[in-house]
């Protein structure tokens, strides 16, 4: 797959109720957490936007910041809208909250989804994915569909009959659990920056 089809998009639109402020923009090892994603996704593609009304938040990012066409649908009013905006056949689909996630997860998932209309990481917990996942242009329809209807739960609209879903495990994405751990709560994020002082002595 050419890179320059491939389109990431950060979800960054949500109200992060239970964290208390923008969990896109919390410091973690000195830059902001949308940033970090940011340069674990350039690998894979420089064609990155960043799903979000809140267009002042992240000009310092010079991504191209794109709003919702289905406003109140969450993240699949934002995947939408980065649909309608730039074409192309894969969409990385991405959480703004997902400080263990890396590279080669993503390449694997840009890879799997040859053949498929997503690719979708599923945990050895049983848990599925669809926020950290790649996504075929095919999709558009079922995406349209659901928000006409006033869904907005994006796994529900993957388990749409007509499409054809790759559910990646651990063993075959080469990934862990943790690299997809959120941070959703400050306990969360006291957590992590628990681990991440102990792997790596930062001063955080």
């Amino acid at each position: 797959m050419d890179s320059t089809d491939v389109c990431a998009v950060i979800l960054a639109g949500g109200r992060s109720r239970r964290m208390g402020f923008n969990k896109a923009l919390l410091d973690i090892g000195g830059q902001p957490l949308i940033q970090l994603l940011i340069e674990r996704i350039r690998p894979v593609t420089d064609r990155i936007l960043i799903s979000s009304n809140d267009c002042l938040s992240y000009n310092f990012l010079d991504f191209p910041v794109i709003p919702d066409h289905f406003a109140g649908h969450g993240p699949l009013g934002g995947f939408h809208s980065a649909m309608l905006h730039n074409v192309c056949s894969l969409y990385i689909v991405l959480a703004c909250d997902l400080p263990n996630l890396k590279t080669p997860l993503i390449k694997n998932l840009v890879s799997m989804a040859e053949g498929f209309d997503a690719a979708i990481p599923r945990t050895r917990d049983g848990v599925v994915h669809p926020l950290c996942a790649v996504y075929r242009r095919t999709c558009l329809p079922s995406v349209e569909g659901a928000l006409k209807r006033g869904a907005n739960k994006v796994i529900k609209t993957f388990l749409d009959d007509s499409l054809a879903i790759r559910w990646v495990s651990p063993d075959e994405g080469k990934f862990k659990d943790a690299d997809l751990a959120n941070i959703n709560t400050p306990d969360d994020l006291r957590r992590f920056k628990t681990v991440l002082r102990s792997r790596h002595g930062l001063n955080m």
